[in-house]
């Protein structure tokens, strides 16, 4: 049993893994999603590496950066956030709906546009909130 299911549980991080691994097949530039929890555990990853833990932790906090900049700049709903390299992307974005909050970050090559990592990444959000619920 990996350290990830006897803290969240087998049943949610082999449903978190299952979607993961869907975005992963739909989007082939994808080198890494990891399911974080707001305190930089890792739940679940698709093609989980040394660095997917590592990355879990950093995404968590920058999660709540992202969110607290948000509320001093006195905008509402953080949504993600997006780092740009030349060599490809990272965006981490926040699961609506989740106790304790949780956040997903997709690493992906320049093989994937902006525009499709975010619209795939989001609908992946929005699929691990329903598989989390149920």
């Amino acid at each position: 049993m990996h350290p990830h299911e006897t803290r969240f549980g087998a049943d949610l991080a082999n449903r978190a893994s299952a979607q993961l691994e869907a975005l992963g097949a739909a989007n082939r530039g994808i080198s890494l999603a990891v399911l974080t929890s707001e305190d930089g555990f890792e739940i679940a990853a698709y093609r989980a590496a040394t660095i997917s833990g590592r990355i879990a932790a950093m995404s968590s906090s920058l999660q709540a950066l992202s969110e607290a900049i948000t509320r001093e700049a006195g905008l509402a709903g953080t949504r993600g956030l997006v780092i740009e390299a030349e060599t490809g992307t990272i965006v981490v974005l926040g699961i609506a709906s989740t106790a304790p909050r949780l956040s997903l970050a997709v690493v992906a090559s320049n093989d994937e546009t902006l525009g499709t990592l975010l619209w795939a990444a989001r609908n992946c959000c929005k699929s691990l909130e329903q598989a989390l619920q149920s």
